[in-house]
């Protein structure tokens, strides 16, 4: 007799009702959880359960479509067109820039100093750069060196924070209509593109 048709001595019999049972592939159509089955096919002990809560974030809410968000599809579409085309200087795309990159939740704390200096421009030339991108809706000053970026250009955060932040703006019902309209000469382009 080979070796592989030898009975094992010394082993006690299983009866079939104890022994495992194959593992097969367990979908939702039958409503049997795959964990649950496992533990109990091969653990030593009671299966305790536990429960799982999924909590979504809603996605970012950008002045764009298709869910594109608006710091790529300003950046590529609407600053390139802005500057070639002299509607933004190239001071205020840097300091846009600048503001976009320091953001916090779509907050800035900066001094014109602190802007012209990573710059390498005159501080006095900061402010009337940050005047002429709060006209146009790209940013807005809550008090001296307080800004606020427009969150549906550009927002540093999750979308549910993005959403809260954009509750807090909406409900100063601000005349500018800060932060769902642009001005008027960055609104070149199709509605459906720009949101």
């Amino acid at each position: 007799m080979g070796e592989a048709a030898r009975p094992l001595r010394g082993r006690r019999a299983v009866p079939p009702s104890q022994q495992p049972q194959p593992v097969r592939a367990v979908g939702a159509e039958d409503g049997r959880d795959l964990a649950r089955l496992i533990a109990e096919q091969f653990g030593n002990g009671p299966v305790h359960e536990v429960k799982t809560v999924v909590y979504r974030r809603p996605p970012h809410d950008m002045l764009g479509a298709d869910g594109y968000s608006l710091v790529s599809y300003f950046v590529r579409r609407v600053l390139p067109y802005c500057l070639m085309h002299n509607i933004i200087s190239k001071l205020q795309a840097a300091v846009l820039s600048n503001m976009i990159g320091r953001q916090k939740k779509g907050k800035i704390e900066a001094t014109h100093a602190e802007i012209a200096e990573e710059l390498g421009v005159k501080r006095t030339s900061i402010g009337h750069a940050l005047d002429a991108l709060c006209e146009k809706n790209l940013v807005r000053k809550v008090k001296r060196s307080s800004y606020q970026l427009n969150p549906r250009v550009a927002y540093n955060g999750n979308g549910q924070e993005q959403h809260d932040f954009l509750a807090e703006l909406r409900a100063l019902a601000l005349d500018s209509n800060f932060p769902d309209e642009l001005a008027p000469e960055l609104s070149l382009f199709p509605r459906s593109e720009v949101g």
